[in-house]
Order: structure tokens, then sequence, then C-alpha cells
């Protein structure tokens, strides 16, 4: 409690779920019969994962490791009842201009702007991968279905 490792530790054990129940979908849409041409050229099953696999899922990784950041930077509850006086995220941090004796709402505006830019920024950086890893999976025809 009240250090920053604990705190990593907790937003990674929050996180890690969500990311791998996003990226399991885009890990079974790649074809077996892919990964056994590679296997069939020689490739190891670590050559396989990281030439063949994690390049065709690159979109969904951005796309997920955005969610999860996202989920992790705006999180309140948990820096709240374990970080202490030393730790503190941006959200908590907003949280003393509204808990005092007057509220500052020109100051909380403005924290709230500032604590939003490194997700406006890096969406934009990687905007192309991000539209790419959130459409990928959106339209699928069952073929099975007549």
């Amino acid at each position: 409690m009240d250090t920053y490792l604990g705190l990593i530790w907790v937003y990674q054990l929050i996180s890690l779920p969500l990311l791998i129940w996003i990226l399991r979908g885009f890990f079974e849409d790649i074809s077996p019969d892919i990964e056994s041409a590679a296997q069939l050229d020689g490739y190891s099953w670590w050559r396989v994962f990281f030439k063949v696999s994690l390049p065709l899922v690159r979109p969904g990784l951005v796309a997920a490791s955005l969610l999860c950041f996202i989920f992790c930077w705006n999180s309140f509850t948990f820096t709240l009842l374990l970080g202490g006086g030393h730790t503190q995220t941006s959200t908590v941090a907003m949280n003393k201009f509204l808990a005092s004796d007057t509220v500052h709402y020109g100051w909380a505006a403005a924290a709230a702007l500032i604590s939003a830019l490194p997700e406006v920024i890096l969406a934009l950086l990687i905007q192309k991968h991000l539209v790419r890893g959130l459409s990928f999976g959106a339209v699928k025809a069952n073929v099975w279905q007549v």
C-alpha cells in the first residue's frame, strides 16, 4: 500500500483479463492453415507466433492496449483505496479541487483537461491501427447459417 509498485501490480491484475478477453477473439480469427504452413516451412512455435500470428493481430493488440490504458488511467477507486498521501493518480488528485470548503470549478476543469490529454494524444498517434483493430472483427458472416 502507498507505493507505485503496488498500484502497478493492481492495475496489471485488473487489466490483464480484459486484454486477454479482447485478444482471444483476434487470435481465433487467424486460420490454423497459416500457422501450419509456417511450421511446414521450418518455423518453430515461437517463431510462428512472433513472425506470423503477432503481425496479423497487431491492430487488435493496439486497440485492446488502448482500451486497457484508458481503463487504468481513469480508475479512481483502486488508487483511492490503495494509495495514500504519497501515491496518487491524476483522478484522485483532481478530487482536491472538489473536496474543500469551496469548489474550484475552473481548477477542476483544467485538471480534467490535462488528465485527458495523454489518452487523446495516444489515440491520435495510433489512429490507423485503432480504427482497423476496432473494425476488424465487426462484420462476420456465419457460413453455416442459410
